[in-house]
């Protein structure tokens, strides 16, 4: 079982951020993720819903060894071009320590809508739709990546093509990933889990694609001590566990566990 962090860099100033992952540039987390949000999702914000882009961008100056993360750039906020010259800019910055996670966006009536309403961004409203338009993004995106500088317009190719992640809810779009050979993250307690993971794996091996799942939930110090949580997980056969941090306080928990290690 692999451990992430996932941070929500609006809970903390710039500075504390990189106090983090200097500390956990050895461990215990392989990969560090932010968020893709315009604004705060706690009810109150004293600190900028940082572009997630730019701050790995800094991130990546500060560190060696963790690998960095987007969970999930929403692909409504940018166009396929920006995201495929966003993580190509960060494979080379970060000596190809770079996963692009996308996702489809919410439907115009979802609490996370909010935002976009608030800036004018249109949102559509099928479901259909919208995981059509993943998978456009997704092929275009990987279409540029492809590029050689024998191509005109001269586009320089990432060193090495990033990992593309998919934010799932549904079993329908965990088909669409792994027809795209892409792997996928989903809630760690999602009612419809198990028939997900299933409906993934079953496309990945019709496919030839290589399975590979995650799955988010709140960090929480017991979990350094009681793995009560994590067991289930494993017997699912999920890769990855992703925790996310949901309070203030969790930043100085986590600057503590420089010399610790996960149990394997």
């Amino acid at each position: 079982m692999i451990f992430d962090l996932h941070v929500n860099q609006s809970l903390v100033p710039y500075e504390e951020l990189c106090e983090l992952v200097e500390v956990i540039d050895d461990g215990p987390f392989q990969t560090l993720w932010v968020l893709d949000h315009f604004a705060a999702l706690q009810e109150t914000a004293a600190n900028p819903m940082l572009d997630p882009f730019v701050l790995l961008g800094a991130l990546a100056a500060k560190t060696k060894s963790l690998q960095l993360g987007i969970l999930v750039a929403n692909v409504v906020n940018r166009r396929p071009a920006v995201l495929a010259q966003g993580a190509t800019s960060l494979q080379f910055m970060s000596n190809n320590r770079f996963t692009l996670g996308l996702g489809a966006g919410a439907s115009p009536t979802s609490r996370f809508a909010e935002e976009h309403h608030s800036l004018g961004i249109e949102l559509q409203r099928k479901m259909a739709d919208r995981h059509a338009y993943l998978v456009e993004s997704v092929q275009t995106i990987r279409s540029i990546w492809q590029r050689n500088t024998h191509t005109t317009p001269l586009i320089v190719a990432p060193p090495l093509e990033p990992t593309v992640t998919i934010g799932v809810n549904s079993s329908q779009l965990a088909l669409l990933a792994a027809q795209m050979s892409c792997a996928i993250n989903i809630r760690w307690n999602h009612e419809n889990l198990a028939a997900i993971i299933a409906a993934y794996r079953n496309e990945a091996k019709k496919s030839g694609a290589q399975a590979n799942i995650s799955v988010w939930m709140p960090w929480n110090m017991e979990h350094t001590e009681n793995q009560d949580a994590i067991t289930p997980l494993v017997d699912q056969g999920i890769d990855r566990v992703i925790f996310l941090t949901t309070e203030q306080q969790h930043f100085n928990e986590l600057k503590r566990l420089n010399n610790f290690s996960f149990p394997k």
